[in-house]
């Protein structure tokens, strides 16, 4: 269930990058995953989500540990449990633990208890989607704190990929997973260690989109735009929608708070199979007014020369240009609203 998508990769002209990642991994990681302030982020909701869809997802496609850490001290053990009785044991158990938050959390529910305290009882079996956007030194940071870390030769990989590609380029021998294990030295759980590699590699091999200035990054979360549709809405005579959008504007503005719509219902993770420009639009909006302004911050336009010579942040008596609050290149959406 562990997944890696980039919904967006762009350089701006003076060769920063920007990227848009949606990922999935164990809800049990979350807390570490935020301590990464640098990153702009949207998130799957527990209190957003129904209670029956929640219950659904833990029953056919509960998290489970990947791999049964022995007991130690510190942080990060190296000692894995191997016994094949012992792992199912461990597995049931878990499992046990699951099926008993479910039918506690089940009671509560039936008690009229609302759902954001019924489904906290579950989100230990959960898995978690979220919605990041960051620069790349943000990024830089994040790999080198959560990767693996594969040593080989006289160095440290931070994905499976990476290391074979020097140390078995041909494919010649078959790894373990305790193979890999016991060649990590990462201090990292390796839960998020998981979700690090993927994105690492996903990271790696997406190529960027060169910008012009004044052009925008705007994540996609995987449909195809509807050209003709967004320009019968630019243009429209609806009065509906003459309440929510200037139709003076062009269709790159639409993109933009669509994009931005789509980024803040990851919280309830409903996208339907068919998109509503309109309702996305209305839906911005909304947004903008209750001043809910994590979703503006994943749009972003390229900077000129000027600007990027103007955005200086002043730290450690040392100035660095080009900074939008958390990006490098680009002026974020959000940056334009609070002005």
């Amino acid at each position: 269930m562990y997944k890696s998508e980039i919904l967006a990769d762009s350089l701006s002209p003076q060769g920063n990058r920007l990227t848009t990642f949606k990922v999935t991994f164990p809800r049990i990681v979350l807390s570490e995953f935020n301590t990464h302030r640098v990153f702009s982020r949207n998130s799957a909701s527990s209190r957003a989500i129904p209670f029956e869809k929640m219950v659904k997802m833990v029953e056919e496609n509960p998290f489970i540990p990947i791999a049964w850490q022995k007991d130690h001290k510190g942080m990060q053990g190296t000692e894995y449990i191997t016994f094949e009785d012992r792992i199912w044991y461990n597995k049931t158990q878990w499992l046990r633990a699951r099926d008993a938050a479910i039918e506690i959390a089940t009671d509560l529910n039936d008690m009229s208890v609302t759902k954001q305290l019924c489904n906290r009882l579950l989100e230990p079996f959960m898995w978690h989607t979220v919605i990041i956007t960051s620069s790349e030194e943000g990024l830089e940071n994040f790999f080198k704190l959560r990767c693996p870390q594969y040593f080989g030769g006289k160095q440290h990989y931070k994905s499976r990929k990476d290391y074979l590609k020097i140390n078995d380029p041909n494919k010649a021998k078959t790894y373990s997973e305790e193979y890999f294990r016991a060649i990590n030295d990462s201090q990292a759980d390796i839960h998020i260690q998981a979700i690090a590699e993927l994105m690492w590699d996903s990271y790696n091999e997406s190529e960027p989109k060169l910008l012009d200035s004044g052009q925008w990054h705007i994540p996609n979360l995987g449909h195809k735009w509807d050209e003709k549709e967004l320009a019968n809405i630019c243009f429209s005579q609806d009065e509906k929608l003459k309440e929510v959008y200037d139709f003076s504007k062009p269709v790159i503005d639409l993109k933009i708070k669509i994009a931005t719509a789509h980024c803040a219902k990851i919280s309830y993770n409903n996208f339907g199979t068919k998109i509503d420009y309109e309702k996305d639009i209305i839906l911005h909006d909304n947004l903008l007014k209750s001043k809910h302004m994590s979703p503006f911050e994943h749009c972003a336009r390229a900077m000129s020369n000027k600007e990027y010579n103007n955005y200086i942040i002043i730290e450690n008596n040392k100035a660095y240009p080009g900074r939008c609050r958390n990006f490098t290149g680009f002026i974020q959406y959000r940056s334009m609203i609070d002005g």
